[in-house]
Order: C-alpha cells, then structure tokens, then sequence
C-alpha cells in the first residue's frame, strides 16, 4: 500500500475517532442529577412528604429548599417569596433514609405551617444541575374518629358501666405527624416532638367520671394514628342513660381544630355514629360532617384503622391487667 493511502486511512481512523468521542460527549450525560420525586404531591401542612433525588457523585451532598409559588407559574418569580431552605442531605449519611452511599438520597420533610397553594421543592448538587418540582398544599383540618369501649374491651363498644372502668380510642387521619415522631431532627426540619404532639390532644371525660377536672385530659397513649385514654373509672350513673366524650385535636401546623364526640350508653350499648366539627384558628366552624369523612391525601396507610384499633383494645385489656 502506497505511504499516502496509509496515511489517509490513518487519518481517517483519527478523525472517527475524534467524531465518536464528540458524539459520546454530547449523548452522554454530564451529570446523573436528573430526578427529584415527592411522595405525596399533595399534602396538609403537618404531613410528612418523602423527597428522592439522584445526585451527580456518590456521597454528595444535596441542598434541599421549598418556594411559595404564589401565581402557581412554576417559576421562582413571586413579589415577597424567597427560597427556604429545607435541608443539607449527603447521600449515605445521616439524613438519608435509605442508609447507603449509592447516588441516591431519600429524605423525610416534616412539612412546616404553610400557606394552602403551589410550592415549588428543589435540589441542588454542586456537581451537577439544580432540579425542581412541584407540590401542592391543600390544609384540612384532622379527621377524629372516638369510640367509647367498656371494660369488656371490644365486646362492649357504645357501653357504659357504673363503677366499671372504660376507655377511649381515637382514630386520626388527615395528617402525618402523628405518627412520625422518629424522624431525624435537624435545625431546619425539626421533626416531631412527642409532648407537643400530645398536647394538641384532649377529651372532655367528665360527664362520665363527674369531675370537673376532667374536661381537658390528654391521651395515655399516642401512637401510629391512634390516641388511647385507658382505665379510666365511671361515677355513679343512672341506666339507660346516653353518655358522650368529645376529643379535641389541632393539626400540629395548620391552625385547624377538629372536635368529634362519641356516644355510649349505661348498662345498654348504644350505637351512635360520632359526629365532629372543624374550626379555623379564630374559632370559626367551617364545616361539620360525621367523622367517618375521609381524610386528607396525606394519610399514610388508609386502611389499616381496625387492626390499628385492634392492636389499641390489647394495649388496653393489658393496661387494665396489670392494674387487677
């Protein structure tokens, strides 16, 4: 082959070379931060939102930060709005609830007090593009469903007897921070604190324990969308009488009440659906339903509320046990 053939072909071969290196630098991403995924999309303020994204390095950090999209345009172009930062999340650390540095984060946002609208969640990775998408807040208030259980546990629900002891089971929906008191705290995401949560809730039992004091008794128990007030003793009650207790809870970031009564009946069960009224935080009722309304699209695991209850009445035979 003659040398001039040769170095064409060589030069050839050079110049596919260089073209198929062009072309793999123009298809091949410069970066893997190309998702950022919320779970739900649509919350209550109080709800616990689960944020993923994919970064550019394993063992990268991630800035996680939230914007009021007050025109609901997607752009960060509001008079008065500003970014809030969420969280600092490097991948495989202590924030990162799937525990391994694999180029993936996995966050729990405890959503603060936020306004009803669109907002706009973002990522950003010094090594890579900044990401955003969209969430939408929708504030409602608790959905309480109370049920009065004599001493008889779950035989003896909508009973009352004089002398015996009773409890109280509340099913609540409609907002997630309840049952999430174990979230990993930070300065700007400050988790769930037990006492507070249980300060948001009170029973009024004193038409049937006949004491004054007992008008704003707060649970015994909190757990996974269930509150419980156990062993509690009745006074002296005339039979076949009706008996109510109304539960009082406030969505931890929302400024909105719920109240729901329950119904029992002395020595005669009775079987009153439960009714219940919301309230804005200045008092104003804004709607009134039973409460076996459904709640908010932040309720983590619809459908579980029997066995939940179920697990309570255990808790509750136990606790009475215990005492005899």
């Amino acid at each position: 082959m003659p040398r001039c053939s040769a170095n064409k072909m060589t030069l050839l071969l050079l110049s596919s070379i260089a073209v198929l290196v062009i072309i793999s630098a123009v298809i091949t991403p410069t970066s893997a931060t190309t998702i950022i995924q919320l779970q739900p999309t649509t919350v209550s303020s109080g709800d616990r939102v689960l944020v993923s994204a994919n970064v550019a390095r394993n063992g990268s950090t991630v800035t996680l930060s939230y914007y009021y999209d007050q025109n609901g345009n997607g752009k960060a172009d509001d008079a008065g709005s500003s970014w809030v930062k969420i969280a600092n999340v490097t991948d495989g650390g202590a924030l990162d609830a799937d525990n391994t540095t694999n180029g993936f984060i996995l966050f729990s946002w405890m959503t603060p007090q936020l306004s009803p609208g669109q907002y706009i969640v973002r990522a950003e990775d010094p090594y890579g593009p900044t990401r955003t998408t969209e969430l939408t807040v929708n504030n409602a208030p608790l959905n309480l469903v109370p049920t009065i259980y004599g001493s008889q546990g779950i035989s003896a629900k909508g009973l009352v007897n004089a002398g015996n002891s009773f409890s109280v089971i509340a099913m609540v929906t409609g907002n997630c921070r309840l049952c999430h008191q174990t979230d990993n705290p930070t300065t700007e995401n400050p988790g769930v604190n037990y006492t507070q949560v249980e300060s948001l809730f009170s029973a009024n039992l004193s038409q049937i324990t006949g004491s004054a004091s007992d008008t704003s008794v707060q649970p015994n128990v909190v757990h996974h969308q269930q509150l419980d007030w156990t062993g509690i003793a009745s006074k002296t009650l005339a039979n076949n009488q009706t008996l109510s207790i109304t539960v009082t809870g406030t969505n931890p970031a929302g400024n909105l009440t719920t109240q729901a009564t329950a119904y029992a009946g002395v020595n005669t069960a009775v079987n009153i659906a439960p009714t219940s009224t919301n309230q804005n935080a200045n008092g104003t009722a804004q709607s009134s339903a039973t409460a076996q309304s459904s709640g908010s699209s932040g309720n983590p695991l619809p459908g579980f509320e029997i066995p939940i209850a179920l697990a309570g009445l255990t808790l509750v035979a136990y606790v009475l046990s215990r005492k005899r």
